[in-house]
């Protein structure tokens, strides 16, 4: 296991973390022995620590120095740890005190070996639905990770759960149905032919233009009328100027 040096720090909350932060450490809490217990850890040999696991929730042998200068060997799981996104810097990490007889509960990343023949020859995908196993053990038998072989998968195929390869002493807490690893096919879009989308909207047009057309074609039909109504009137001012003959 790897080992971390820490030291106690009475001092909680207010600036107290940030002065921490400035001066190469990297403020952490100690859950798990009753009482939290605030510790302070050196940035480089955390993050050291770290940059060589593949997963965050490993064991770690904590030697915890307190202010009289005594020096307690812990054994703890990481739990938690904070990042600063921009820096690229550890910010606070969380650890959970265990004891060597009993057993944890934790997740463990899952990783692929080899290559599917299905991706190889078949031309399909493989998707990795589930990223970590929920797993129960004891301290010692706790794995890093868990390595599953993709390289017999076929298209279409699945290693689920139940089907994984455990270390000796890790029991799975997962629903033994679900899928680890799938080979599937890559989904093609439908191409859509050229022209075929305009087509819906040319009758719209058509009928626009016709819509246009008839309203321009209405306007002889009233000249025309005008034209029909004019001999009535003539005939009418006729008749009315015949009695002026007599």
């Amino acid at each position: 296991r790897l080992g971390i040096k820490a030291k106690v720090r009475s001092e909680i909350g207010g600036r107290r973390p940030r002065r921490i932060r400035a001066s190469g450490r990297v403020p952490a809490i100690l859950y798990g022995s009753g009482t939290a217990q605030a510790l302070e850890l050196n940035g480089r040999e955390i993050a050291e620590a770290l940059h060589g696991s593949s997963s965050e929730s490993v064991l770690v042998d904590l030697m915890v120095e307190t202010e009289g200068g005594t020096t307690t060997k812990k054994m703890a799981l990481i739990r938690e740890v904070q990042h600063d996104p921009l820096r690229d810097t550890i910010e606070h990490v969380d650890f959970h005190q265990v004891e060597e007889n009993k057993k944890l509960r934790v997740e463990v990343p899952v990783h692929e070996i080899g290559e599917a023949v299905g991706v190889r020859t078949g031309g399909g995908i493989l998707d990795h639905a589930l990223r970590a196993l929920r797993v129960e053990c004891l301290p010692k038998d706790l794995p890093e990770r868990i390595d599953v072989d993709v390289s017999a998968l076929e298209v279409g195929q699945a290693i689920h759960v139940g089907e994984v390869k455990l270390p000796a002493g890790v029991t799975v807490l997962n629903a033994k149905e679900l899928p680890v690893f799938m080979v599937l096919l890559p989904t093609v879009e439908e191409e859509v032919k050229p022209g075929a989308e305009g087509a819906p909207t040319e009758p719209e047009v058509i009928r626009e233009k016709k819509d246009v057309e008839g309203e321009a074609g209405a306007a002889p039909e009233k000249k025309d009328a005008a034209k029909k109504e004019a001999p009535k009137a003539e005939a009418k001012e006729g008749a009315k100027k015949e009695p002026a003959k007599k």
